[in-house]
């Protein structure tokens, strides 16, 4: 791998002191400069072009996403790996949008920025284990959301109209055993099958029968 030039944007100066010794610790990485805010690290991405440049979210005079968004403005080729505390799903998707390489959380491992390092310096995407989890717990529960939808609450009502239906009895059927006029099922029916987002008997049948409401 050749030497690639780093640029530190962190308002912390014991985090930059950290990263600053891990990196000397790689003959493949150079610091070539540190920044505590923003406007300081758009300056030295100018000066110093850096290959990548590791950004903090809450920096003092400007958001790191914001200045992600600048600074692949004004130099387009320039890896961006977000290094921060915050490891929210919309902190990582807004970072994302930016243009960012990658997103470490600063609860992993310091050990991790070589790695992410090279990982982005080859064109991928680089995702701390923190980050990639929550993303994947999202992911799952949103699959959960749409293969179990929530179940509507059906009342004692219901589901006597619902085994009526399902055992194939006819409105007046229905109406002497519930003790409503005709009329009232054909509404209360209608209404059912609108609250179910259903179209057809046959629908409101099948509904039963998975519910246990009646047996096939």
């Amino acid at each position: 791998m050749n030497n690639t030039k780093c640029l530190l944007v962190d308002d912390h100066p014991i985090l930059r002191q950290g990263l600053r010794t891990l990196l000397a610790q790689h003959d493949n990485l150079t610091l070539v400069g540190e920044a505590a805010t923003a406007a300081l690290g758009l300056s030295l991405a100018q000066q110093l072009s850096p290959d990548v440049v590791v950004m903090d979210i809450h920096l003092p005079d400007m958001n790191g996403i914001e200045a992600t968004r600048q600074l692949l403005g004004l130099l387009p080729n320039v890896k961006i790996l977000v290094f921060s505390a915050e490891a929210t799903r919309d902190f990582v998707d807004q970072a994302l949008e930016a243009g960012a390489s990658g997103y470490l959380s600063k609860t992993g491992a310091l050990e991790e920025l070589p790695q992410a390092i090279e990982w982005v310096m080859e064109g991928k995407l680089y995702l701390s284990p923190q980050v990639s989890a929550g993303i994947l717990e999202d992911y799952r529960k949103g699959l959960h959301q749409i293969s179990e939808p929530a179940k509507p609450v059906l009342s004692e009502r219901d589901r006597q109209m619902l085994r009526l239906v399902a055992e194939g009895c006819r409105n007046k059927e229905i109406a002497h055993q519930l003790a409503i006029s005709t009329k009232s099922v054909e509404t209360y029916r209608s209404r059912l099958m609108k609250r179910l987002n259903y179209s057809s008997p046959a629908e409101l049948v099948r509904f039963a029968i998975r519910e246990g409401i009646v047996e096939a």
